[in-house]
């Protein structure tokens, strides 16, 4: 009788490896991330109606008693008589929809106009209230041409919220010379912005697509610096539109702008969710990022390197990664979009801001200096959603993959 030795376990072949786990848990990440976006989208969309009601007296300063007539109001004065009529109109801005209440009298002039809801970046809307853009309505008539510009000042610095204000009161206004007036007004023309803004980023898209191809290391790195200050000068101080956390947030509202004068808008998130998606590649961050070429040269003239940490490398990634996280989470909650973005970028490029911002902006200034890309490193929320992205375009890969290795039915 011999002795029988136990059979040896390969604990390696066993336990799932390495790779496996960390896929799951990737995909439990995934999951719990979605569903925290999700709950928030629902609990912001539940909560965030404003009932007008109460202000149309604001507009229309003559009504004694408001009758509503489906959306449209109609101010009654002592008398009974019709002392004018008042709607809400909304229109897409730079951080969501924009509702003005406006009230005109029955000789079809404008009274008064309220801005009942509005989701911007405060600095942004803080030009349009210092412009008093809603002010300049008053005493003008519906047939005007109400346009920015023309026979209303143009807001500079913050084109996009100005533009949501003029939409939004065209709306109400147009809705009231129909239902209220009787006067239709005839539909106006609505052209598509494509200038110089469109042009670069489309360039700017292309460059960076052809030139990570590049087997030659010198030609590829003079082409990244050409793109670079391109995307700095052009796209952020010259125009300053630079991709925010606004943007997602906007987008996973559901608070898209109007394409026809918002294209920009559109090429360039639709272009970073495509190639990232497509391509696995962040054309953006590592090409043409207007405040990530501003700490490039900082650290050209400094020599700063980077400083990235092993112990604290896992620390810093989850920080970054949860302050997006929190952004978007809140900007869903409150539906304002505007209000959860903490980019120091209008800051620099358009040299206006809170105190805090400024202090912000200078600390992330004199960190570039020491260390390469300080904030794109720790901070950005892009760097984190453009990596979810790429987790889940990873995930829906390897699951397309099972499904064609599946065994055949006999």
């Amino acid at each position: 009788m011999t002795n029988q030795q136990p059979p040896v376990i390969n604990l390696k072949l066993a336990t799932p490896s390495a790779f496996q786990q960390r896929n799951r848990r990737e995909r439990w990440l995934i999951g719990l991330t979605v569903a925290l976006v999700l709950a928030a989208w629902v609990y912001g969309y539940f909560t965030s109606s404003t009932d007008v009601a109460p202000l149309v007296t604001e507009v229309l300063p003559g009504a004694t008693r408001i009758e509503s007539r489906g959306q449209l109001f109609v101010g009654l004065d002592a008398a009974g008589q019709v002392a004018g009529y008042a709607a809400v109109g909304s229109a897409p801005g730079y951080g969501g929809p924009i509702e003005t209440l406006v009230g005109v009298d029955p000789a079809g002039q404008i009274l008064g106009v309220k801005i009942v809801t509005q989701r911007e970046s405060p600095g942004f809307f803080r030009l349009v209230e210092n412009n008093n853009l809603p002010g300049q309505y008053t005493g003008r008539a519906v047939t005007d041409p109400l346009e920015l510009g023309h026979d209303l000042d143009a807001v500079t610095g913050a084109t996009v919220s100005a533009e949501g204000v003029a939409n939004s009161v065209t709306a109400a206004v147009r809705n009231i010379a129909a239902t209220g007036l009787n006067a239709p007004l005839p539909a106006k023309a609505r052209p598509i912005q494509f200038g110089l803004p469109e042009i670069t980023l489309l360039l700017l898209f292309a460059a960076g697509y052809f030139a990570h191809k590049l087997r030659n290391p010198a030609l590829k790195r003079r082409v990244r610096w050409g793109t670079l200050l391109t995307g700095m000068i052009v796209l952020g101080f010259i125009y300053t539109a630079p991709f925010t956390i606004t943007m997602v947030i906007s987008l996973l509202s559901g608070y898209w702008p109007d394409w026809h004068n918002n294209l920009y808008w559109y090429l360039l998130i639709g272009g970073i969710i495509f190639v990232t998606t497509v391509d696995a590649k962040n054309p953006y961050c590592y090409w043409f990022c207007p405040f990530g070429a501003f700490q490039e040269c900082l650290a050209v003239v400094s020599g700063a390197k980077l400083y990235r940490p092993r112990a604290l490398n896992s620390y810093l990634t989850w920080i970054q990664r949860g302050l997006a996280l929190a952004a978007i989470v809140l900007g869903l909650v409150l539906r304002r979009p505007g209000v959860a973005g903490y980019e120091p970028f209008a800051t620099l490029f358009d040299f206006r801001g809170t105190t805090v911002q400024w202090a912000f902006l200078a600390i992330i200034v004199l960190a570039s200096f020491a260390v390469y890309r300080p904030f794109c490193n720790y901070l950005c929320p892009l760097d984190a959603v453009v990596e979810f992205i790429a987790a889940g375009r990873r995930w829906l890969k390897e699951v397309w993959l099972k499904w064609r290795q599946r065994p055949a039915k006999v």
